[in-house]
């Protein structure tokens, strides 16, 4: 595996690697920066005796800390293990027994998530006791963990994904393939390191190309808009929720995006109003699909196409090592314009469940759980989740595609769509939606215009803010407690 920071360095050296904002200070590693930092950290976790295969926890919002510590595990054998500083202490004190570290670290002001963990600050005061660390040699197995990452945990605790050595070379390659991404790039690390996207998602393949990465602490909208200007961003991949930040900031009209060759979303679909508003400073501005699962580098809409008018609706076609296909219930793969469960295979897809097996893993195709259809042109659309569809009157209802009609008009901010008890009908939709100045009944028209009658919300409801899980994806079982057949329960 040619992970290694230490061969980026003998080739990069003195480049630019990482422009670290935090609040208004902004520091630079190079090359030779990370690959020392990564020789540290290595012997300053041998002094607090992790070994090969032993997991290292972290909970930490996005740093330079948590590069040198990935770099290192990828040296000497160790396992990263990120969670979310935006979970319960409940929900980290449960996925630290299911991954059982060898140590954990956090930032001080996350003690109380873990208060027997050693905090960033003192694990790397003074100097480290072990003078030298092993580090692996080159043919060492690359199917050996590297990163252990968690699932979004939008239905109880969040699943761990295993992704070993060979995954995470094959998602750099590629996206360093499907992107050509060199060291002139410059990308902007907005989606936090305990999600696959802030790995996966141009972090890694951009350091493996030799380029730079900016880190903001967490996701400001301003700081974001301003460092992509000042440090020439040229690429930037997020969720829907951070570019409908940005875009509804003051800053966005005055940014200078001269420097970026493209945005895309990824991680559930973007509002049309959200894409049009970047398309409107003359930008491009495609979508993508993936998932911890399956790389995340599994699908996407390729920004220098003539026709991205399909981008509101289309994730795109594969990268070049994933292969993708729409099966039926009994795993037969499906003709063009059906609908069916999106399955992926190839060398980007993770190892499995540590501790835990579904059936998600089973065979040579990773089961999305999501449902999706290709066109004959070979794109694919995302339509919904197997276990979001629910059944009104005899017809297959799937939230997601009510949601997408919604979603299209300027005055939607948001939008969830839940399933509601009916008389008649058994179960009706109901859409929950974010927006200022809306009427049920100039909604109701407009989804008779754009839905089957079957997909006619039943009911509207109005709100601030959709509950939503980490990555910016609505949380389906608050949404469903809150406002759907569950919340009578």
């Amino acid at each position: 595996m040619t992970l290694s920071i230490h061969r980026r360095a003998n080739h990069y050296g003195s480049r630019l690697a990482v422009a670290d904002y935090d609040g208004d200070e902004r520091r630079e590693y190079d090359y030779d920066d990370l690959a020392a930092m990564a020789d540290e950290y290595a012997r300053r976790l041998a002094d607090h005796g992790v070994g090969p295969g032993d997991p290292v926890c972290v909970l930490s919002r996005n740093r330079p800390e948590l590069l040198g510590l990935f770099f290192a595990a990828v040296e000497t054998g160790a396992i990263l293990a990120p969670i979310s500083q935006r979970l319960p202490a409940e929900t980290v004190e449960t996925l630290r027994e299911r991954i059982d570290p060898a140590l954990t670290l956090c930032e001080e002001r996350f003690e109380e998530l873990a208060p027997d963990a050693t905090t960033l600050e003192s694990f790397t005061a003074g100097e480290p006791e072990t003078t030298e660390v092993e580090r692996n040699p080159p043919e060492r197995d690359d199917d050996r963990p590297v990163l252990y990452l968690h699932t979004g945990g939008t239905t109880g605790v969040p699943k761990v994904v295993v992704l070993p050595a060979r995954q995470l070379e094959w998602n750099c390659i590629t996206e360093v393939s499907a992107w050509g991404l060199g060291k002139e790039d410059v990308s902007a690390t907005l989606l936090p390191l305990f999600h696959t996207g802030g790995w996966n998602l141009l972090t890694l393949p951009t350091l493996y190309a030799g380029g730079r990465i900016v880190l903001h602490r967490e996701f400001d909208p301003v700081s974001a808009l301003e460092s992509i200007e000042a440090e020439g961003v040229t690429r930037v991949f997020a969720v829907a929720a951070i570019f409908q930040a940005m875009a509804a900031a003051d800053r966005f009209d005055e940014t200078d995006f001269s420097t970026v060759e493209w945005f895309m979303s990824g991680g559930g679909p973007t509002p049309t109003a959200v894409m049009e508003a970047y398309r409107e400073r003359g930008q491009r501005f495609t979508q993508g699909y993936g998932l911890t699962e399956g790389g995340p580098n599994n699908l996407y809409f390729d920004p220098s196409r003539s026709d991205t008018e399909k981008a509101a609706e289309s994730v795109g076609r594969p990268f070049p090592d994933c292969s993708a296909r729409v099966v039926d219930e009994d795993g037969n793969p499906l003709p063009d314009g059906e609908t069916g469960e999106l399955e992926l295979s190839g060398p980007v897809t993770a190892a499995g469940y540590l501790g835990t097996e579904d059936g998600t893993f089973e065979g040579q195709w990773v089961s999305t759980g999501d449902l999706a259809r290709r066109d004959e042109d070979g794109d694919y659309y995302i339509t919904g989740r197997t276990d979001n569809m629910f059944v009104s009157g005899g017809e297959n209802v799937y939230p997601e595609e009510i949601e997408s009609a919604l979603d299209r008009r300027d005055d939607v901010d948001a939008v969830g769509v839940v399933g509601i008890p009916h008389d008649r009908w058994g179960t009706v939709p109901k859409a929950v939606v974010e927006g200022d100045d809306l009427e049920a009944d100039d909604l109701e028209a407009y989804c008779r215009e754009h839905l089957a009658g079957y997909e006619v919300p039943e009911a509207f409801e109005f709100v601030d803010e959709l509950p939503r899980s980490g990555p910016g994806k609505i949380d389906r079982e608050a949404l469903e407690t809150e406002f759907g057949a569950g919340e009578n329960a």
